[in-house]
């Protein structure tokens, strides 16, 4: 494929921020001419947004968005779901069947490299077109922020953590990071990997960029008061978002000399602490908790990427994956319901949590009575359609457990405490305030997994605090291991003519 999906220059038009316009793709334009007004680019940045929801290839291809596997794929690859059907979608994750040239390796990479490509090339003919003034830094900024957001989800799954690689507080330049695309590329464009520290430095580039843009737009550092809701821009990365994608980086940085600075726990509180303090995103309450996951856009949403009946994964769709009418790929794992839904748990508020009740997780069948399991609730569909769920990228009950991993870590044990005390406090019925005073890493960790499940964090969770993870499929992957990593697609490795290096084991 020549790295098209790095090197190309097309883009496609996709959704609006509530709902779908129909407009000639972008990619028919004349490239020199592509962008000319702002409904122009507006309709080129929702592309971007599309090609995390449905179909590449002109359809072809379902695999590897936040909208599928991708969304589930630090779940799967952990201690908390297994495989129960037969289909073998998602496999090469959830089994570790993974090679050098299976299926889903190629299609993520595929999908995240062609998101970014798009974005290069929006970016380019923003510089080329001379349209200016604000709504025009609102989409540079969310464009940088997405790019930032793609580069780090692609270093996730191909590349060592930076917790894991560390040696003594740095990284070395044998530890390999990722290919950095921050330019359009043509076809004779051959990649070499950067390092780790080179590919979270970029990364946090961006985010600095994205947010030196929308600080004034939003109003904030200016003097002025910000008078935006969030709610004007749903579907899209903003502000907040981007203040939440920074702290979920940083607390994979921990101590590292990234950046210039060792303190990026300090940093993850910090953001953390804005988004919460900020008041524009609100922790559901109990009574709500079992009811949003079929509606857009609720209360803690502070990012989730727009899914419709028309832009969607189809079978390989969360809500597909996560039932057992579906593929039946992802169901809770035997250890999980035992530790916390079991007769045999132990887990104190199993009665009371809502989290871990029949109206959450289900003990279900398909009509035949096969692929008998407990499922996470969290993706039926909306209008009777299993395929349509927005995935919830950051919310505001991450930006809780961030700030109390950050504050355990900085030495506030206290702070880590009450903000697990106050998630508790909506979703565990009849909970006392002020009962949770103290906390360990394990605690905090016990608690995302509970709150987090089917959002994709556990295994990355796990082995950045430098833990193992215990796959129902494979037994103990520890941090570190070769297989806790993605190949790089062999196709790419073998048309970079020796400069792409291939990860350890594959």
């Amino acid at each position: 494929m020549k790295l098209k999906y790095i090197a190309t220059v097309a883009f496609a038009v996709a959704m609006a921020s509530c709902n779908i316009l129909d407009k000639e793709p972008s990619d028919s334009w004349d490239s020199g001419s592509a962008i000319q007004t702002i409904d122009d680019l507006k309709y080129a940045v929702n592309g971007v947004y599309e090609s995390q929801t449905s179909s590449i290839d002109k359809g072809k291809n379902p695999f590897g968005s936040y909208a599928g596997d991708f969304g589930l794929f630090g779940d799967l690859k952990g201690s908390d779901y297994k495989c129960v059907g037969y289909n073998n979608q998602a496999t090469d994750i959830s089994q570790y069947k993974a090679t050098a040239t299976s299926s889903m390796p190629e299609n993520i990479y595929k999908r995240f490299y062609l998101s970014i490509a798009r974005i290069n090339k929006i970016l380019e003919q923003i510089a080329a077109s001379g349209l200016s003034g604000e709504e025009v830094e609102v989409c540079k900024g969310e464009l940088y922020a997405l790019r930032a957001l793609f580069h780090f989800d692609l270093a996730r799954v191909y590349a060592q953590l930076p917790t894991v690689a560390n040696k003594k507080g740095q990284l070395e330049a044998s530890d390999m990071g990722i290919v950095l695309s921050t330019q359009t590329y043509n076809e004779t464009f051959v990649p070499k990997r950067a390092t780790l520290k080179e590919t979270y430095e970029a990364i946090l580039a961006d985010i600095k960029t994205a947010l030196d843009i929308m600080t004034p737009i939003t109003g904030l550092g200016s003097g002025k008061p910000d008078t935006r809701n969030p709610n004007t821009s749903k579907g899209h990365m903003n502000y907040w978002s981007t203040l939440a994608l920074r702290a979920r980086v940083n607390l994979y940085l921990d101590n590292l000399n990234i950046g210039g600075t060792t303190e990026h726990n300090e940093q993850a509180l910090k953001d953390a602490e804005e988004i919460i303090n900020s008041n524009k995103y609100k922790l559901y309450n109990l009574a709500d908790y079992t009811s949003v996951w079929t509606k857009e856009f609720t209360d803690e949403s502070i990012f989730e990427i727009q899914v419709t009946s028309l832009y969607n994964p189809q079978r390989n769709s969360l809500g597909y994956y996560t039932s057992p009418e579906g593929y039946a790929e992802a169901a809770m794992s035997d250890s999980f319901v035992s530790e916390f839904i079991g007769e045999e748990s132990s887990y104190k508020y199993k009665n009371t949590d809502i989290r871990v009740s029949a109206d959450m997780i289900a003990k279900k069948a398909d009509s035949y009575g096969d692929n008998e399991a407990y499922y996470t609730q969290k993706y039926p569909g909306r209008d009777g359609q299993i395929y349509v769920n927005n995935p919830k990228v950051f919310r505001l009950s991450e930006i809780y457990l961030i700030a109390a991993e950050a504050a355990l870590k900085t030495n506030n044990n206290p702070k880590a405490a009450k903000y697990i005390d106050d998630l508790r406090l909506h979703r565990i019925e009849g909970y006392v305030e002020g009962s949770t005073t103290d906390v360990t890493i394990d605690d905090i960790l016990t608690e995302r997994r509970l709150e987090l499940n089917g959002e994709g964090h556990m295994a990355w969770d796990m082995w950045r605090n430098e833990k193992s993870v215990n796959n129902p499929k494979v037994g103990e992957v520890k941090p570190g291991a070769d297989n806790a990593v993605f190949p790089i697609p062999q196709t790419n490795i073998n048309v970079a003519h020796g400069t792409l290096k291939q990860n350890p084991g594959f």
